[in-house]
């Protein structure tokens, strides 16, 4: 029997679910057995975690390093044969189970009032964190790296009630300002900060293919702020619906910095709208070369006033998680630019 196992709270959002499962596939072409648990009860972790080993013949462990240390410390207390080390994964046999422990991915979802997520517009996590910690302690909050690769740099908060939380937020918010942003639906917030400024949001999305279009609507308020956005998939919808120039997709191919800003204008100046958003990659699994490899994505975003972002950045995962980072990736830039040109 072939069994995924993954470990964390992380784990009640779909993608992250959807790319584990198929992550397990690629490894082992078929899953007869998985579980989602959340970490919180050491107990019943390793209780689960003893019995998938029993009735496993290859078992493979997504978590994150906190619990990976955890399962690790627990196999050297009890004198078990210790994983081998190989690259980014642990592995050992152990009871007839191959087993392979990694660590997961991480894509941030909150429901829970005493929680939130810190997205870092300013700083790196381990930065934050330095800078942070006293105040977190003066309000008994835990803080906790959820990502920090790709310029993707997100902590959790977690407190012991939303009261302790809020007020740890106000506090946090006078003294960093715009450089941290906390939220539990990220979506949602942009909406209600373009919605407050009485502004709105348009989308021009190659490789993200209206994902990003996709979480705004899916929220309420979102008429309020998005018109309407472009899936410009194909060259010749760049071209023509986007008044994307033939000859920098000729120079630089569509997955390029001026293809991107091209995209942005086009977007802006079909919709009216205050700000855009674009993304051109390369998602996989084909379609990668030496200088532009799979994960290579140009996301943009672009002010009616001319201010604008676009970088260009390497995801690693399939296709699907790589969308999804994208789209998480817009929105942050998104931030930075909303910020400053409120700042300013």
């Amino acid at each position: 029997m072939n069994t995924l196992f993954c470990i964390g709270k992380n784990y009640s959002f779909k993608p992250l679910q959807d790319y584990s499962i198929r992550y397990a596939q690629s490894l082992f072409e078929e899953i007869h057995c998985t579980w989602f648990l959340d970490s919180t009860n050491n107990i019943d972790l390793f209780k689960n975690l003893n019995h998938a080993i029993e009735i496993s013949q290859n078992l493979l462990i997504l978590t994150n390093d906190s619990i990976l240390n955890e399962i690790l410390n627990d196999f050297k207390k009890h004198s078990l044969p210790m994983p081998t080390l190989e690259k980014n994964h642990y592995t050992l046999t152990f009871k007839n189970c191959n087993i392979t422990l990694q660590n997961s991915p991480q894509i941030p979802q909150s429901t829970d009032t005493n929680n939130t997520f810190l997205y870092l517009l300013g700083f790196d996590c381990q930065s934050a964190l330095t800078l942070l910690n006293p105040l977190a302690k003066a309000h008994q909050i835990q803080l906790q790296t959820l990502q920090n690769t790709c310029g993707i740099e997100i902590l959790q908060a977690k407190a012991l009630s939303h009261k302790t939380l809020s007020t740890f937020l106000k506090e946090m918010s006078q003294i960093f300002q715009n450089k941290i942003f906390s939220s539990s639906n990220l979506a949602q917030s942009i909406i209600q900060l373009l919605a407050n400024s009485k502004q709105k949001i348009t989308t021009a999305e190659s490789c993200t293919g209206g994902l990003v279009a996709y979480y705004l609507t899916k929220e309420s308020g979102a008429s309020e702020v998005f018109d309407g956005g472009i899936i410009s998939y194909a060259n010749a919808i760049k071209e023509s619906w986007l008044k994307v120039s033939n000859s920098n997709l000729i120079a630089y191919g569509a997955v390029s910095e001026a293809v991107v800003r091209e995209m942005l204008d086009g977007a802006l100046s079909l919709s009216g709208a205050d700000f855009a958003i674009a993304t051109s990659g390369v998602a996989g699994p084909n379609g990668g070369n030496a200088s532009k490899p799979v994960g290579t994505i140009f996301i943009g975003v672009k002010s009616k006033n001319g201010e604008e972002i676009i970088n260009r950045v390497l995801f690693s995962g399939d296709r699907n998680y790589i969308q999804e980072q994208s789209c998480l990736y817009a929105y942050l830039i998104f931030l930075k630019l909303f910020f400053k040109t409120i700042d300013f």
